[in-house]
């Protein structure tokens, strides 16, 4: 299953990363991004894992575990997710 608000952010959240390929960026920096590209209340129900290459949530982007994905969760010794911009 997708949510049509989920993929509809695809291109608009693409469009925001894209200068950060290969940066390492936190929840909070995607809520931000997220927020600027799609407004707040699209922001507060999307989440890097919603777009990921190494996992999958249900409801996620058809990108999720896919070549198209925008971001990977990477290996962090904090309390909190880190993602790689792909």
């Amino acid at each position: 299953m997708t949510w049509p608000m989920v993929c509809a952010s695809h291109s608009a959240l693409w469009q925001k990363l894209m200068p950060l390929k290969g940066e390492t960026i936190s929840i909070a920096r995607w809520k931000d991004l997220a927020c600027q590209a799609l407004g707040q209340s699209k922001a507060e129900r999307n989440h890097p894992s919603d777009h990921c290459a190494n996992m999958n949530n249900e409801g996620a982007c058809d990108c999720a575990e896919t070549d198209r994905a925008l971001v990977k969760r990477v290996a962090n010794k904090g309390r909190f997710a880190q993602y790689l911009v792909l």
